[in-house]
């Protein structure tokens, strides 16, 4: 076979050639490999997520989502860069900038709450001040003399005397009316006990409103800070974050819910009162579901306490929960009793196996109910797990 061999007259052209034809191949290879690249990328797209993007819980299969790097708002290492070596509380240090958004989280929770709460008593003093205002509109006026009913006693009074005169019979035997300026009115005690149960209860409601609102400013002046640096404005929150706890602003929010069903009872005991001259029974059907409601509003109070799994929980809880670990002690015996050593006839050992009785730890129902979540963990983990399924 004759065998084509480069002609030694001109090697250049025949190495250009090939140098032409090797560029010409590896433009068309990078060309295949671009549109590869592309038509793969459009698969993945159309291609449904694979089976280790998937999660399952019994009948629900969800895309894996991964959080990517920087996302995480609470990874501050991420989100701030790292402060120089010395720098770690300058004006503008990571710490700083971590305690102001902490800080927003939970203030803007708590002062959320709080706001609801005000917000709802607002509306129910105003209300309830507007109905108790109208009953009282109606009865003081049987504080002070009737003069109405004091003119027509005394015309039927004249009337008595000139039938007298007419008929010739003697005036002496006409009894004098009772009711004449002359005499000092004294008004009823049921008229006296019903309105002065009425003025507390509205002087109450109207109390509350007013607290209420004092609430709302204390709450705006106490999440507006002033500008400057992180740390300037780290230190003022917390500083007023400190007054906060020291002047009792959350046991005053809790209270206010207290005042205002104080008052509906006061309310409600003038009204048993009041109903009694005109309709017994309908006095004592108010005065019996009245002591229905409060026993249950009791109850309601006092069962979160004991069953840390009840919702009937209130701010109102929490204050009774503290005040009887301030009141009751905590009273821890020994290995042996007192009695145990009386009988034993060990007189010296009684003294040291008396009961300690100390003061309880400060302790509130939100970290009873965490020990209880704790300690049935292993049952809340398989029912959240059916729940999902």
């Amino acid at each position: 076979m004759p065998i084509n061999r480069p002609s030694r007259s001109n090697p250049g052209h025949s190495q250009t050639i090939c140098g032409n034809d090797n560029e010409e191949i590896k433009e068309r290879s990078g060309e295949d490999q671009e549109v590869e690249a592309e038509e793969g990328k459009s698969e993945q797209k159309q291609a449904p997520p694979s089976a280790s993007a998937k999660k399952t819980f019994g009948s629900m299969k969800r895309p894996n989502l991964v959080t990517r790097k920087g996302n995480d708002a609470y990874n501050y290492k991420e989100k701030y860069p790292e402060d120089a070596p010395y720098e770690e509380t300058a004006p503008n240090a990571r710490v700083w900038r971590t305690y102001e958004d902490e800080s927003k989280i939970h203030d803007a929770n708590m002062v959320e709450e709080s706001r609801d709460n005000v917000d709802v008593l607002l509306v129910f003093a105003g209300l309830f001040s507007a109905v108790v205002t109208t009953f009282i509109a109606q009865t003081y006026q049987n504080l002070q003399a009737d003069y109405n009913a004091m003119s027509v006693s005394l015309l039927f009074e004249l009337v008595l005397v000139q039938r007298a005169i007419a008929n010739g019979s003697s005036v002496k035997s006409i009894t004098p009316s009772p009711l004449n300026p002359t005499i000092a009115f004294v008004p009823a005690t049921t008229d006296v006990w019903v309105n002065g149960l009425w003025f507390v209860s509205l002087f109450l409601s109207l109390t509350t409103a007013l607290v209420a609102v004092l609430v709302k400013q204390w709450l705006h002046c106490y999440v507006v800070l002033p500008s400057g640096t992180p740390r300037d404005r780290s230190f003022t929150r917390q500083f007023r974050y400190a007054g906060l706890q020291k002047w009792h602003v959350q046991v005053i929010i809790g209270l206010l819910p207290v005042l205002m069903h104080l008052a509906l009872a006061i309310f409600l005991i003038g009204l048993v009162i009041f109903l009694r001259p005109l309709r017994e029974a309908l006095s004592w059907t108010i005065c019996a579901a009245t002591t229905v409601v409060y026993a249950a509003y009791v109850a309601a109070t006092i069962l979160p306490i004991l069953f840390p799994q009840c919702p009937y929980h209130t701010p109102l809880c929490d204050l009774v929960y503290i005040s009887l670990r301030h009141v009751t002690p905590q009273i821890s015996w020994k290995k042996y009793s007192f009695l145990d050593a009386w009988r034993q006839r060990q007189f010296s050992d009684m003294i040291h196996r008396l009961p300690d009785v100390k003061a309880r730890d400060r302790k509130t129902l939100t970290m009873v109910e965490s020990e209880c979540v704790q300690q049935s963990a292993i049952n809340l983990a398989a029912e959240a797990v059916d729940w999902l399924s």
